[in-house]
């Protein structure tokens, strides 16, 4: 899309030009990744078709100077870098109205758009701007109302919506059932901390350029870029004696590491996220077994969402130039890892000397549906961090002893993972992800009350189903809730109403008629339970 670029700054200009000359308050023009926006200061809204309206080819002209363009008495602020202006375009799309503030006093309406030479370039945009939104997460999560990077905000620190809130609980939610199989017990540790905290650990010295860092009462503070150091602290909390050992605690811990600007990349990098956070301080003896656990774990898990056999990598990174402890220390937590995963009788690949500055670790990448490979869990050995802590359990002689550490993340950040889950599946999440499960069209208000009646038998059984009344057709709402992910769709007629079943329609346009309405409240409800990640609902409906 870089060859359009001037063709739509020159269309964001036009736009701006016809608001000023309606006396609407156009203040900025600049580019997006995919389209053109203007910034009009309004205190009311403006809707998307009366946007439309100023959406046209009209002849004006302006000059450039200072990042402002100029045209008769307007003057308008141009935030763009290296790009001027061409062509002539005369079709015009607008896509999207937001608002926004620039500051307390003011508000602006951004209006978003694109606009081409010829219909036949704007048909082929629009054309490959719905193919994008199947597997952009950044236009998925628009679409699906689920997230927002608002201006107010800051780059790459985003605004959960109800609906990705959902996701995210969901996703918390399997995961601490994955964490309570295994022991760990979970903490919350606060997000900002005295930096003598951080230059024992290393990262003042190691991280210090991602992190966030300030002075407040005449002490040097920061914002947490990882929780480790806090587990640490909690561990030291008490005298620790071998028969406690090992110790795993678990946190959904939100963290900040100050990205470049640059870098920032939707949900894939931002620059304050949750991790599903772990750590286990254990006695030497007991380390490979507990490595092993963790792989298991982690191979069950990303199993379970799809990723299993040849779409799942094992990688083991090794010491890196820049790190802190002694070659006796490497060596020992290098082994139980390569020992781990022999026992286990799985394949890796060594990533020479990219390990973690405290330690070596294993990665582990999956392959999505459009055969990406992404980075995603990690299990991490570190001889370290209790060195530096000067962290100790009484052994069973009375003499004190250095714990092992162990740091893990099975997802690794939620919020990437989800971006992940959202453009493999598509946008179509499995049902027990999906923010709406069920949508219930009732063909006319003559079937209302059985309506309400079907929607309280799903809401039983905490299945997330809702009715569309819109005053559409059906076979409108029926894309609608295509569109907007919804796994099953209960259509219900008097024919229904009648004899107390419904209609179900899923994914791939398949529908049965005459469903008993428990047994189909009853195996949607047993797919959600079971987390499958297919309609496994229809195969027991149909039996």
């Amino acid at each position: 899309m870089e060859e359009y670029k001037g063709l739509w700054l020159k269309g964001g200009i036009i736009v701006a030009l016809n608001l000023l000359s309606d006396g609407k308050k156009a203040v900025e023009v600049g580019l997006g990744e995919r389209d053109f926006y203007v910034d009009v200061d309004s205190p009311a809204s403006i809707s998307l078709e009366e946007a439309k309206k100023y959406a046209k080819h009209n002849k004006y002209e302006f000059n450039i100077s200072d990042n402002k363009i100029k045209a008769n008495n307007f003057e308008i602020a141009l935030n763009v870098d290296g790009i001027t202006p061409t062509g002539c375009p005369k079709y015009f799309e607008i896509l999207n109205i937001s608002v926004h503030h620039p500051n307390a006093e003011k508000q602006y309406i951004r209006i978003r758009g694109v606009a081409f030479e010829t219909e036949e370039q704007l048909k082929d945009y629009l054309n490959w701007l719905e193919k994008a939104s199947e597997t952009d997460h950044r236009i998925l999560g628009e679409k699906l109302d689920l997230f927002s990077f608002p201006d107010e905000a800051g780059p790459g620190l985003v605004l959960y919506h109800p609906k990705g809130q959902l996701i995210r609980n969901e996703l918390i939610n399997y995961m601490k059932e994955i964490n309570d199989s295994m022991g760990y017990q979970e903490v919350y540790t606060t997000h900002v901390y005295r930096t003598v905290l951080w230059k024992i650990s290393g990262h003042y010295d190691m991280y210090k350029d991602k992190m966030l860092i300030f002075n407040h009462e005449d002490e040097e503070l920061g914002i947490k870029p990882m929780n480790c150091p806090a587990h640490i602290l909690i561990f030291k909390s008490k005298t620790r004696s071998y028969k406690d050992l090992p110790i795993r605690y678990s946190e959904f811990g939100n963290v900040y590491r100050w990205e470049k600007k640059g870098e920032l990349y939707g949900l894939l990098r931002v620059r304050g996220f949750t991790q599903d956070d772990g750590h286990v301080f254990l006695r030497e003896d007991q380390l490979e077994d507990e490595v092993k656990m963790l792989v298991s774990k982690t191979l069950e898990v990303l199993a379970k969402l799809g990723f299993k056999g040849e779409d799942v990598k094992i990688n083991l990174s090794t010491r890196p130039d820049e790190s802190i402890g002694t070659d006796e220390q490497w060596e020992k937590a290098t082994s139980s890892l390569v020992n781990a995963l022999n026992k286990l009788n799985l394949k890796y690949v060594i990533k020479d000397k990219e390990g973690a500055f405290y330690g070596p670790k294993l990665d582990f990448e999956i392959r999505d549906s459009l055969g990406r490979w992404w980075q995603l869990s990690t299990i991490q050995v570190d001889f370290n961090l209790p060195e530096r802590f000067k962290l100790e359990y009484v052994d069973t002689d009375g003499s004190k002893k250095r714990p092992v550490m162990v740091h893990r993340a099975i997802y690794g950040s939620v919020d990437r993972f989800m971006a992940i889950l959202l453009e493999h599946f598509r946008g179509k999440l499995p049902t027990w992800l999906s923010p709406v499960q069920v949508r219930i069209l009732p063909i006319s208000s003559d079937v209302s009350e059985y309506s309400e009646k079907v929607l309280r038998e799903f809401k039983k059984y905490k299945i997330r189903a809702e009715i569309d009344t819109e005053e559409e057709t059906l076979s409108k709402r029926i894309k609608k809730a295509y569109d907007d992910g919804v796994p099953y769709i209960i259509i219900i007629g008097k024919r229904e109403m009648q004899e107390n079943k419904v209609t179900l329609r899923a994914r791939g346009n398949i529908e049965i008629k005459g469903v008993n309405l428990d047994k189909c409240v009853n195996s949607i409800a047993e797919e959600i339970l079971d987390r499958d990640i297919t309609n496994t609902a229809l195969e027991k409906i149909k039996q």
